[in-house]
C-alpha cells in the first residue's frame, strides 16, 4: 500500500492504493486485493473495498492488504476527530477608533464535542475560512477595508487550543462605515460544521 503518514477524519473516507508485485517487482495487473482492518473501532473498510471510513479518533489504527496468500505489513493511519462545533470567542462587534489602522481579533474555535460525553475538546490543524461580505467590493483593488493578509479572504488553520483569528485593515482614502465578515469551517467530508459561518461586525470611527 502506498501511503505517507496517512490521516482521516471521522466519517471521512482515505482512499489506499494497493499493488500486487511477483518477484521480480513488476505490477500483477487485475490481481484480486482485500483491506483488512486490524483496529474496527477505529476503522472501517468503505463499501466498493478501496479505502477506509474513519470511524473514531485513534493515533495508529491499522489496516493490511491481502492478494491470496500474500499480506502486506500493516499501513498505521490517524484518525482525526470530526469537528462538531464552531464558534466566536470573543466580541462579534468590533470598533477600530479613529487613531487606529486595524480591528481587534476576530477570533473563533473548532470544538469536538463527542471524544467526552460533556467535554469540548479543541482541534488544532483545521481551516476555518474567512470573508469579508459587505461592502461586496468589486475586487482587492477597490477594497477600502482587507483582512489583515491584504486580501478578501483567507484560510486559517486553528492552533494547539483550536483557535484562530484575523483582524480587519482600513485600506485606501475612502473608508466603509463598516465591514462584515464571516467565518466558516468544513469537514473533511465537505459537511458545513454546526455554527458556521460566525458573524462579525467591525464598525470604523
Amino acid at each position: 500500500m502506498t501511503q505517507a503518514n496517512p490521516s482521516v477524519e471521522e466519517y471521512d473516507t482515505l482512499p489506499l492504493l494497493v499493488r500486487v508485485l511477483d518477484r521480480a517487482g513488476e505490477a500483477i495487473a487485475g490481481a484480486p486485493v482485500a483491506l483488512l482492518v486490524l483496529d474496527t473501532a477505529a476503522l472501517a473498510v468503505d463499501s466498493p473495498g478501496v479505502g477506509v471510513i474513519g470511524r473514531a479518533p485513534a493515533t495508529a489504527a491499522r489496516v493490511v492488504a491481502a492478494s491470496g496468500n500474500l499480506r502486506s505489513d500493516p499501513l498505521t493511519v490517524r484518525v482525526l476527530a470530526a469537528a462538531d462545533s464552531l464558534g466566536g470567542t470573543g466580541s462579534s462587534a468590533l470598533t477600530v477608533a479613529a487613531a487606529d489602522s486595524q480591528s481587534g481579533p476576530l477570533a473563533t474555535a473548532v470544538l469536538d464535542l463527542t471524544t467526552t460525553p460533556g467535554q469540548a475538546v479543541p482541534l488544532s490543524g483545521r481551516p476555518v475560512r474567512y470573508s469579508i461580505v459587505f461592502p461586496a467590493f468589486a475586487g482587492l483593488a477597490s477594497a477600502t477595508a482587507v483582512l489583515g493578509n491584504d486580501s478578501l479572504a483567507a484560510t486559517v488553520l486553528t492552533a494547539a487550543g483550536g483557535t484562530t483569528s484575523v483582524v480587519v485593515k482600513r485600506r485606501g482614502a475612502a473608508q466603509p462605515d463598516s465591514a462584515v465578515v464571516l467565518a466558516s469551517a468544513v469537514r473533511g467530508t465537505g459537511a458545513t460544521v454546526p455554527g458556521s459561518p460566525v458573524r462579525f461586525v467591525v464598525r470604523f470611527q
